[in-house]
């Protein structure tokens, strides 16, 4: 009867060991390795114009240094000549780290998941085209070509989409509030054509 009992207690010790080892290797497993795309803090969205044909470039920024909540975004008001095409240049930054961190470079690396959209309102004469394209021909719109006419007060809504399926998916023909794609950043600018 003991032998049974030193059996039964010895088989039951090997259990348990057993068990608190696969418990022990279980639990030092790696977790899942998630994605590394996560959204960027943008506080800084900056507009470039440089005049075609020579003139100097003027920049316009759209800042809020403290990233979301804290003190109000700072938005400078575009003020371009009548009559005059310039080239634009897009930045993104991200003043809430030290250092600096430049979105743009993202961006361009992600060309094919990122698309900035641009909608002058009406009362603007502003028009904006030859955005360039992302490696499948498809607008990414960190440079392109801004042209005005007649002196104006108006609007210029810039949207950053980001497409985050995988692959991302992106047409030409998708609107800037396609279900692909989420809003990454949005401003718009007050504008004045002299």
């Amino acid at each position: 009867m003991k032998t049974t009992i030193k059996k039964i207690m010895k088989s039951s010790n090997y259990f348990i060991l057993g068990f608190f080892l696969i418990l022990m290797i279980s639990s030092c497993k790696k977790d899942t390795v998630q994605e590394e795309n996560d959204e960027e803090i943008i506080t800084t969205l900056s507009l470039k114009f440089t005049p075609v044909g020579g003139g100097a470039a003027v920049t316009y920024s759209y800042d809020d240094a403290d990233g979301p909540g804290g003190n109000a975004p700072v938005k400078q008001t575009i003020s371009l000549a009548a009559n005059k095409q310039y080239q634009v240049e897009l930045s993104l930054l991200n003043k809430t780290t030290n250092p600096v961190t430049d979105i743009t470079t993202e961006i361009l690396a992600e060309a094919d998941a990122h698309r900035f959209y641009f909608a002058p309102s009406a009362s603007a004469n502003i028009s904006v085209g030859n955005l360039n394209n992302d490696g499948n021909g498809v607008p990414l719109g960190t440079t392109g070509t801004l042209s005005t006419t007649t002196a104006a007060n108006g609007k210029l809504l810039v949207t950053l989409r980001h497409y985050p399926g995988n692959p991302p998916n992106k047409a030409v023909s998708d609107p800037v509030n396609s279900s692909k794609s989420g809003t990454d950043i949005e401003v718009e600018f007050d504008t004045v054509v002299l």
